[in-house]
Parts: structure tokens; sequence; C-alpha cells
């Protein structure tokens, strides 16, 4: 007789949509199948302390694959197993996973019931005991969880400890457990790009921090630690400072250098990273701004409450001085030239957010004031300006904290009053005046030394104020209320609406992705530009009317 050859549906392959009555009722049926120990035909033998479980073989095999493994062989054959490994409460609990899916673990027998799971090759409990284990951190602790973790080499375990660190690094770093990590370990923390920190400065004194722990034993692994650092992200005083001094990380730290120094030569530069940790913490900022008033012998720095929409007085400063310039950088506001009791100087100041107070700079070599100032790559420039003799000159210099104050190429027209921002890794000047006001646009390349003339704006602006914002730079007010947008892919000035109060020493920044204008001589007005309509939006008035500078600084500096 032939054979009849029947194709029997695979029921891997039956879409399960439509079936969730039936499978829950399958489930029920199962469950009561348990409970009251029908078709039970494994019994499994525990002897700490002893007691006997009985189950299904068709549904461990299906939950796991040490089950299915076992029912294939001699041993499984038996239809009583003895587990001598497992503690029989805990193994009752798994057991019961293998029905429900729940591991019925607490803080207290999570230690048990993850190395049962891992012995018995029950993910799913191994991951539900894992993120028991994540989510109650400060009950469990990091020493029980690093301890655990190296106990069983759980990989699963170890990924969600090392989720666990990126996200809450700088709490880690400060436990003792830290002080302990391997170098592999620390460096597997430190190239996560998405490393939960303020900034770089923060990872290297953790890294500093574990390295003096034990220095001599960690030496050799210092150089590879430093250089999964962004350090492109450090200026470069604090590369100077902190990184070239420590052992083998001396050319690392001129290769920084070169980087921030030379951006044409980026490409041949050997860096591992050189792009900001994507989850790098960014820093809550205060905005700023400081009355610049003439004939004032003090100061006051104005902050902006969002959450209110009004200004509020932050402290006052005494710089008895006029027609001088402020440039913000680092933990301070930096003040170059002007006048004072009617003569000009060439001192320079450094005003410190933490301490409120005063610092002496080496002066500039030519006295200035209504000069104009840009910072690029953490060097000062002071640009034209008017001299002792009242001359407008067209010298520029440049400080650096290393090197002081050195002479760099004249602009090709002195300026007085010009405004001066620092963009795509060069300096634009922008109007000012001399024996008339300026349309005209130069622009300075510290890696050439040269100036080069740049398309003229569409009026002359002088006592202007400039900010680069959303990619191009603007130009505000001076003899005018007029803002024009420069493109420097095109070479190209544009106008755009006027503003409707303020021209003269306007303060203006970019922040939050908005242009604001501030105060100007004789108005207190305060407006943000509306891009996509071309139209200024009034703020909330600033107490005093007057002359400003706007700055954005960390909300941490303005709490000491």
């Amino acid at each position: 007789m032939a054979a009849c050859n029947i194709t029997r549906q695979r029921l891997s392959e039956v879409n399960p949509d439509g079936a969730k009555h039936f499978i829950e009722n399958l489930l029920f049926q199962i469950y009561e199948h348990f409970d009251d120990q029908n078709l039970v035909d494994v019994t499994f033998k525990l002897t700490n302390p002893s007691s006997l479980i009985t189950a299904h073989r068709l549904i461990l095999s299906a939950a796991s694959p040490y089950f299915r493994e076992l029912f294939k062989s001699d041993d499984g054959i038996c239809p009583l197993i003895e587990i001598t490994n497992i503690d029989s409460d805990t193994f009752e609990r798994l057991i019961t996973f293998c029905y429900t899916g729940k591991t019925l673990a607490t803080i207290e027998n999570v230690d048990r019931i993850l190395k049962a799971a891992l012995i018995l090759q029950l993910k799913g409990a191994v991951t539900n005991c894992a993120d028991l284990i994540i989510d109650n951190i400060t009950d469990f602790t990091l020493q029980r969880a690093y301890s655990l973790e190296k106990e069983t080499q759980c990989e699963l375990l170890n990924e969600k400890i090392l989720a666990y660190e990126t996200r809450n690094f700088m709490h880690v770093t400060q436990s003792s457990e830290f002080l302990d990590f391997d170098a592999k370990k620390l460096q597997a923390i430190l190239e996560r790009d998405n490393l939960h920190v303020r900034c770089e400065e923060d990872v290297f004194n953790a890294v500093k921090r574990w390295y003096e722990h034990d220095a001599s034993a960690r030496k050799q692994h210092l150089p590879e630690l430093i250089a999964c650092l962004r350090l492109t992200q450090c200026n470069m005083d604090f590369i100077m400072t902190n990184i070239h001094p420590l052992p083998r990380c001396e050319k690392l730290a001129l290769r920084v250098l070169a980087w921030h120094s030379y951006p044409l030569a980026r490409s041949k530069l050997t860096l591992k990273y050189t792009e900001k940790r994507g989850g790098q913490i960014p820093d809550e900022k205060s905005f700023l701004a400081l009355n610049r008033e003439k004939n004032l012998q003090t100061q006051t720095i104005y902050q902006y409450n969002k959450t209110e929409h009004l200004w509020q007085k932050w402290v006052d400063i005494k710089i008895n001085l006029d027609y001088f310039r402020v440039i913000l950088m680092g933990e301070n506001l930096i003040f170059l030239g002007g006048n004072r009791d009617g003569h000009r100087i060439n001192e320079v100041r450094s005003w410190n957010f933490k301490t409120k107070t005063f610092k002496q700079l080496p002066a500039m070599n030519q006295i200035r004031s209504t000069h104009c100032v840009a910072i690029l790559n953490e060097k000062i420039y002071a640009i034209g300006g008017v001299s002792a003799r009242n001359v407008v000159v067209g010298s520029v210099e440049m400080y650096s904290a290393s090197n002081g104050w050195k002479s760099v190429s004249n602009m090709i027209t002195p300026h007085k009053g010009a405004c001066a921002v620092a963009f795509n890794h060069k300096i634009y000047v922008m109007g000012g005046c001399n024996k008339s006001d300026l349309k005209s646009v130069e622009c300075y390349d510290p890696i050439t030394n040269c100036w080069t003339q740049c398309a003229d704006m569409n009026e002359a602006h002088c006592f202007a104020s400039a900010t680069v914002h959303n990619g191009k730079i603007f130009v505000l007010g001076g003899i005018c209320s007029t803002v024009e947008r420069y493109d420097q892919e095109i070479n190209k000035w544009t106008k755009i609406c006027c503003l409707s109060k303020g021209n003269f020493l306007i303060g203006s920044i970019s922040i939050d992705n908005q242009l604001w204008a501030v105060g100007g001589v004789g108005s207190n007005c305060v407006s943000v530009y509306d891009e996509k309509n071309d139209k200024w939006i009034v703020k909330r008035e600033i107490p005093e009317k007057g002359e400003y500078y706007c700055f954005t600084v960390p909300k941490v500096l303005l709490k000491s």
C-alpha cells in the first residue's frame, strides 16, 4: 500500500492576531492544571530545604533552553530530578515565572533569583532582576550591584549598570567604588557619547581622581583614558594647565592645541574625538545685561527672569569708566580701556562672577577708547579706537594668558566706534567712523594674520551692536535704527525690519534661538526679532535707560 503523505500546518506560522481571547483562556486552563496538579509529568527534589516541586515538561521546555536540553537527556527521562545548586524557595519562584512571566523577586532575594535564573537560562527573569536592581539602586547600593555583576558575570546586568553609570556619571564618580574601577571599565564609560555630564572638565576631574588613587599602577593607562575625553571642547589654557603636564599626554595636548589654533589643519590631526558628547547636559544659562551708561561710577548688571518675564537687579559693579569695552571670558568679565576721570587708559581688569572682585591683568600696549573687542580661540583682540592723542588708530593687539599682549596686523582702515564679532574662525569688524561714518566691513584671519575687505553694509553704522545669530551676522542700530544681516557664503548684507526704539550702543545677543535687542542711548526698550514675519516683538522693559552689554552665563555662577 502506498504511504499517505499529509502536510501538517506549522503552528508557528499561524498569525495569532485576533486570538487574544483564545490565548487568555488557554493560559487560564494551564494555570488550573498547575494549581490542581493535573497531568504534571516531572518532579524536582530540592535539598535546601528539602521539598518536592512538580511541573509540566512542555511548559518548562518552552520557557527555557536549560529545561529543553535537560528533558532530552538521560537525566531528564527520570520523573524525579534532583536540584542541588538552587534553594527551594528560589526554584519555586522561577517555576512560577515559567508559567506567568513574573519572577516574584524582591530587593531581599534578587541576588539569589538572578543567579538561579542564569543557571536555568531564563532570560526574561534575568531581565526582570537586572531592572529591579537598577530601579532600586539607592536601596540596593552600588557596591552590592557591582559585587553581584562581578560574581555572576551577567552581561545584561553589566549593560544595565553601564547605562546607569552613563546617566548618573557625576554621582557614581563620587562613590568609593569608582576608585576601584579597572581601566577597561572606566574607558568603556568615557567612550560613551551619551555620557551625562555638564562639561569635559568634569570628566577630566573624575579621571584625575581615579588616577591619583593609585598613580603608580594606573600611569600606563592614563594616555588612553585621557584620549577618550572630548578635549577639543576644552579651552587652550585648560589643556596647557591640566593635560600637558600628565605623564605621556604631552603629544596629545599639543595636537589639541594645534586643532584650536589651526582650523585648516584639523583633518590632518589624529584625535579620537572632536565633537562634543550627544548626552552632554546643557548648562542652564542666565541672560544678563550690563548697563554701561557714561559718567556712572557704578554699573548695574540686570538678570532676566524668563519665568516672570521681568528684569531684576543682580549686582552693582564699581567701574568708574566710560567708553570702555567688556567681553565675557569663562567665569570673568574682561574690561578693556576706556576713559577714567577724563583720561584715556590702556588698563585691563577681570571681574569674577564667583568672587565679585576685580583682578588686574596686563595692560594693552596701546591706549584705547571707543575701540571694539572680540574673542577667538581663547584669545582677546582689541581693535582700533582712539589713542591718548585723540587719533583714530588701526592697530590691533591680541591677548593670551600665556603670552600677554602681542601686536598683530593693522586694519586696512582705522576705526573708532566699530563693532566686532568672531565668526567661523575669523573676526569681522563692521562700521565705525573715521572723519565720516563707515559702511565698510573688514575680516581678520588669524592663520594668515591678514585683513581683507568684505562687502559694504547698505548703510553706515557707528556705535552699533553686532551679534552672530543662526549662522548670520546681525548689525543693529548705530546712527540709525536700521538692522542688517550678513550672509558670509554670498558676501552680502540685507536690510531687515528696523528697531522701533534705540539706536546707539544697543545691547544684543542670541539666546534660545532668539535675537534680542536691549536698551540703547535714551532707551530701555527690549525687543526680540521674529525672523519668520520680519518684525520686532516688544518685551518687558529693562529698568534703566542706557547703553548695554549682554551676556549669557551658567546659572551656577550666579549662585555663588
